[in-house]
């Protein structure tokens, strides 16, 4: 979403900062290499049709967690990262429903967007784009495009890393964004 912001004012941002940002256009697909398909993503999507079979707890907080917990396992490559997230949706009334607002409303939108050379060249701030190559969220070949396309960016890319590669590798992450923000080249790409 702060691409949108950076294209449509390049004036008022000075630099931007995309962690596993989604595929610039909706449709695109990315050799197997370039994703984070594997077998914890098709575990994930088994348990979550039982969990719709089963039925929604009443209490939404409760279907909150019990859906969260089955989110967490995606966003780390180890499952016993999983653990390290300490923050929940589920604890803010305004996103314990994020998923239903999600999926008829953001994700709808997000779909129907379609960047050409144009709108990539809009961005004039330099562009931090950090991304782990077993993202199942948004795949690693999205970052690698974002990358590639936008005029002044750079990919830095953690190996083995989920979706919150901060996690897994917060050295690595947060060492880059320091420098990126303090005006050097953000290394590991």
């Amino acid at each position: 979403m702060v691409i949108l912001y950076a294209m449509m004012y390049p004036d008022r941002v000075n630099h931007v900062v995309q962690i596993g940002p989604g595929q610039p256009n909706a449709g695109t697909q990315y050799p197997a290499h370039l994703t984070g398909a594997d077998a914890t993503l098709a575990a994930f999507g088994a348990k979550l049709m039982q969990m719709r079979n089963e039925g929604q707890p009443s209490d939404p907080k409760e279907a909150c967690e019990k859906f969260w917990a089955l989110l967490r396992e995606l966003m780390v490559a180890d499952p016993e990262d999983a653990g390290k997230i300490h923050w929940t949706i589920c604890d803010y009334p305004n996103e314990m429903l994020m998923m239903k607002h999600w999926s008829e409303n953001i994700l709808p939108s997000i779909q129907i967007l379609h960047f050409g050379p144009e709108e990539f060249l809009k961005v004039k701030a330099p562009v931090l784009t950090i991304h782990g190559t077993r993202d199942r969220q948004s795949p690693y070949g999205a970052g690698r495009e974002w990358a590639l396309r936008l005029p002044n960016a750079r990919l830095v890319t953690v190996e083995g890393a989920a979706h919150v590669p901060w996690i897994e590798a917060p050295e690595k992450v947060f060492g880059a964004i320091e420098t990126f923000l303090d005006g050097g080249v953000a290394g590991g790409g």
